[in-house]
């Protein structure tokens, strides 16, 4: 079997090296970092002893990568899966609104969910059905626009609609606003949740933290596999002859005897790595990315019932409900997340006042964790300028959130640029 090294243990690597090692290739895997997990990890509270997520997760049924992923390495009973779509979004007056499934056969289940949907009219109702069977006929005309809020405004989406609805999920799919995220991908990520079968727009969340769901059991999937796993080494220079990677160097060894070599890295850290300019256009990786903000925040008193909120029209989008504490998320927080905690903490506490009528008063303690690289935005450059797996070097290829995937730069995205460079190994 043909020896593989994988550099970079983020999702993307984790991935790459599950699936070939699953075919019982020879994996050395390698992390510059202590840990796996990339931009997807938890760490350690001290003052709960529990491990708390750099950013809470929603994933949805057609996460179908994903879900492969986990069953692979026998996380998946680590998940709550929905049985039908509901989300509970709550308006600035407190007023609750329920986008759920009903009890009709797919697909009607869901076009009799978006008639009862309060937060909106029912004028705007029909106009989201009208809208929805456009996308299904595919004469929604997404090509023909540089950016969604455009796209939407030309099949009749009005700023309440999109407030109350495509707002807060492109902001969550994308982590990007409607006026910088392209309209094409996103009408492919609409299709792909409400159109490929019931399943697909169920909700699904982690009954546990992400490191112990993405990583800890790939880690032992791997060890079990006699795969090598090398973490606080990182890559430095790549020796190439021919078209052909001879040699990796690291900050701890010298690589010569290996087949294939998968760099699974973030883009912004190729150029970190010596003669890379063999293989990328260093330039043409200059995308721009979208941060997310998180919250923690402990509770004397929590009466929340449901799982989690989606909250319309507030700087705070989702508000994850974990008994012990809340977790709020603010994707596409440029705009705010270079604020003092303290600043942010207000935001944070004032807006769970007018939604929930949690009180200041009743709120513990807070962390706050920024990730101010969390994606890249998904923009027409971005989609132009994204590399395939394979690259000018026969023997190296790439993986990662920001490859030719045809997703955004998401777990989605990342766990199926792994697969895709497994796919083309296996084939050789």
């Amino acid at each position: 079997m043909p020896n593989i090294i994988v550099i970079g243990a983020g999702l993307a690597g984790l991935s790459a090296a599950v699936h070939l090692a699953k075919k019982n290739h020879n994996i050395k895997l390698i992390e510059a970092t202590p840990k796996l997990g990339g931009r997807t990890y938890s760490f350690y509270d001290d003052k709960s002893g529990l491990n708390l997520d750099n950013g809470q997760h929603i994933m949805v049924g057609c996460y179908k990568f994903t879900l492969d992923f986990l069953r692979t390495i026998g996380a998946l009973h680590k998940l709550e899966f929905q049985e039908n779509l509901k989300v509970v979004f709550i308006d600035t007056f407190g007023k609750k609104h329920n986008l759920e499934s009903t009890n009709f056969i797919y697909p009607l289940n869901l076009f009799f969910g978006i008639l009862d949907y309060s937060a909106v009219s029912i004028f705007d109702r029909i106009n989201i059905l009208i809208f929805a069977a456009k996308l299904f006929l595919r004469l929604d005309k997404n090509e023909l626009f540089d950016s969604i809020d455009k796209w939407l405004l030309f099949n009749n989406q009005n700023e309440k609609i999109n407030k109350a609805l495509w707002e807060i999920i492109a902001i969550g799919a994308l982590n990007t606003s409607l006026q910088k995220g392209s309209p094409k991908i996103f009408a492919s990520i609409l299709r792909e949740i409400f159109f490929t079968g019931n399943f697909s727009s169920t909700i699904i969340v982690p009954k546990t933290d992400l490191s112990e769901l993405f990583c800890s059991d790939a880690e032992n999937f791997l060890l079990k596999k006699n795969c090598e796993v090398n973490k606080s080494e990182r890559l430095t220079e790549i020796i190439f002859e021919n078209k052909i990677a001879v040699k990796l160097i690291t900050d701890k060894n010298v690589y010569s005897e290996f087949d294939y070599c998968i760099l699974a890295l973030p883009s912004y850290a190729m150029n970190k790595i010596k003669n890379i300019e063999n293989v990328l256009d260093l330039n043409s990786l200059n995308y721009s990315t979208s941060g997310i903000l998180t919250f923690h925040i402990f509770l004397k008193e929590n009466k929340l019932q449901e799982k989690f909120y989606g909250l319309i029209d507030s700087p705070i989008h989702w508000v994850f409900n974990h008994k012990e504490y809340l977790t709020l998320v603010t994707s596409d927080a440029d705009e705010i997340i270079t604020k003092e905690n303290e600043e942010l903490f207000d935001i944070a506490a004032a807006e769970l006042k007018q939604y929930l009528g949690i009180e200041r008063a009743n709120i513990i303690r807070y962390q706050v964790v920024k990730e101010k690289r969390a994606t890249i935005i998904p923009d027409n450059n971005f989609l132009r300028n994204r590399p395939t797996a394979k690259t000018s070097i026969e023997n190296l290829f790439l993986a990662g959130d920001w490859t030719a995937t045809d997703l955004p730069s998401t777990i989605e995205g990342a766990i199926k640029s792994g697969k895709i460079v497994s796919e083309i190994i296996n084939s050789k």
